[in-house]
């Protein structure tokens, strides 16, 4: 009887551990970012109408109270799928991220304020050159930018690819969708949606 009983106990504790091994292996996003802040990730495209309700309505609320506040990292990943410039635009938007990151989210706030019709092409290096001279940062940073984003299989080129294949791979089937401490956010058009997990 002792046996049965020993058996049993070591067969509920392998259970237990294989249970929390498998918990582990379907984690796919950070809760916490290294420095332990809160991690917000957005899926989006420059060209998505929805994403620009949710840069309209819920980041400069988000911007003002997190992120400037230093609480929270946010990491913008363009889906780059909606059309062909959308990656010229996701390519703009790393470049500044790598070389000017202060000025990115003036940057992506620009680029959404000026949205147009999403059939129609318009993320054109013309566009995006002059929303990069409107940035306050030094003239050189600005070449370094443009130079950056027209080059090909620079980091800002690969990073636009490595965006648009992670979309995919999280199965991510539209834009906006928000995680916020790797939980989905299920109204991202509100701020009520967001702080519901700040």
């Amino acid at each position: 009887m002792r046996t049965i009983v020993l058996m049993i106990s070591v067969l509920a504790i392998l259970l237990i551990i294989i249970g929390a091994c498998s918990k582990n292996k379907e984690e796919k996003r950070p809760t916490k970012t290294k420095n332990d802040k809160i991690l917000i990730v957005e899926y989006g495209d420059f060209k998505c109408p929805y994403c620009k309700k949710v840069e309209d309505k819920v980041m400069p609320t988000i911007k003002e109270d997190y992120i400037d506040t230093n609480k929270v990292e946010y990491e913008f990943i363009n889906a780059g799928f909606l059309a062909k410039d959308s990656i010229v635009g996701s390519r703009a938007g790393n470049a500044v991220q790598k070389i000017a990151p202060k000025a990115y989210l003036t940057f992506q706030h620009h680029i959404f304020t000026q949205q147009q019709d999403e059939d129609k092409k318009w993320l054109t290096e013309t566009f995006l050159d002059k929303e990069i001279d409107k940035l306050d940062i030094p003239a050189q940073q600005k070449a370094k930018i443009k130079k950056e984003y027209k080059t090909k299989d620079s980091d800002s080129w690969k990073k636009a690819e490595q965006q648009k294949k992670l979309t995919k791979e999280n199965h991510i089937k539209s834009v906006p969708t928000v995680f916020i401490n790797g939980k989905k956010v299920e109204d991202p058009y509100t701020v009520k949606g967001w702080k519901k997990h700040l």
